[in-house]
């Protein structure tokens, strides 16, 4: 039985994102109906958090601030946090994300129908309520504009699906059949089903099988694929349930905007790299490398025609040049591309 969620959130850079993040969880967990399931917290500041014990008290009585001289990565400090956690279950929550109502108890109480859920996955949802029906079907929205429906719940990947995503064939049909598939794009949104992989930027996961898993793999750092990696981990142990009982608005993308678009892309496919070389077989891992070389040449190749392009043609063409070089070198250590602080 789940008798306590320990939440964890890592912080970087994030200052009042990270105190509405903390202030919506105390608004929760008051939710919580007496004598129901406890909820603890765990904060790790990663750098540029700006709160103090006492700070931290004020937003969320009784949680418990890590602070790092320099920044260790999400996983290495999710897992630190993890450490310090004393719940019967670890909820990840990103800084930018806000609770929804008392997300709490349906997560405690998905644990406790069925042992053999490792796994939770709240229901994510735009940080603006976008007015969908989520027990409709939806239409696709190309990669880089998803929703949070689209982006939170995905199968594990594919050779196939990096073919569609590099040669940019879901970016000229995002809504083809094999991406729907992959993005359990025709599931019923209101109801409970198992997924393959669901984003940490709201995870809970059960102690046990969060620590026979190993925890997070810290070479995936700073961030990106370390998810994919412990989702596929965990069920080798057991099933990932989505939970729609358990909402979280989440914004997304600032880790990525703040890096900057030369710097995110490399750090993204280094860690996509080290991600096929741990799970892939070996003909599927030696095809990769072929299929990013040409994905990065194509985007070159189609940059200058493109009408709208969210960032500098310059700043793009810097990052598909810099992916391009991984392609053909052994995977770098993504941590050397990551800011320290």
């Amino acid at each position: 039985m789940i008798r306590e969620i320990a939440v964890v959130l890592v912080a970087w850079n994030d200052g009042e994102d990270l105190a509405e993040a903390l202030r919506s969880i105390e608004r929760a967990r008051s939710r919580v109906p007496p004598g129901g399931v406890r909820v603890s917290a765990v904060v790790v500041d990663n750098g540029g958090a700006n709160l103090s014990t006492e700070g931290l008290d004020a937003l969320l009585p009784g949680a418990r601030l890590l602070v790092n001289a320099v920044n260790r990565g999400f996983g290495p400090a999710a897992n630190q946090g993890a450490a310090a956690a004393s719940g019967d279950a670890i909820l990840f929550l990103n800084p930018d994300t806000r609770a929804e109502g008392e997300p709490f108890a349906p997560i405690g109480r998905a644990f406790d129908a069925d042992p053999g859920i490792v796994a939770v996955a709240p229901r994510l949802l735009d940080e603006e309520d976008r007015g969908e029906d989520a027990r409709s079907s939806r239409r696709l929205a190309p990669p880089g504009a998803e929703d949070q429906a689209t982006f939170q719940l995905r199968r594990l990947p594919t050779l196939a699906s990096d073919a569609r995503e590099l040669l940019l064939a879901d970016h000229a049909w995002p809504n083809n059949p094999w991406r729907r598939r992959d993005r359990y794009a025709d599931d019923d949104r209101t109801k409970s089903f198992d997924a393959e992989q669901a984003a940490a930027a709201a995870l809970a996961v059960r102690r046990d099988a969060f620590e026979r898993a190993g925890g997070f793999d810290e070479r995936f750092v700073p961030a990106w694929h370390e998810d994919v990696d412990l989702c596929a981990r965990l069920l080798e142990q057991g099933r990932i349930a989505y939970v729609p009982d358990a909402g979280f608005r989440h914004r997304g993308g600032r880790a990525a905007d703040t890096l900057g678009y030369a710097r995110f892309l490399p750090i993204f496919y280094a860690n996509a790299l080290r991600y096929r070389k741990k799970h892939y077989r070996a003909p599927a891992r030696l095809m990769y490398r072929p299929l990013l070389a040409a994905g990065m040449l194509l985007r070159l190749a189609v940059l200058p025609f493109r009408r709208a392009v969210p960032r500098s043609r310059r700043e793009a063409a810097r990052a598909y040049v810099r992916v391009l070089a991984l392609a053909f070198h052994r995977t770098p250590d993504p941590s050397r591309l990551a800011p320290r602080a």
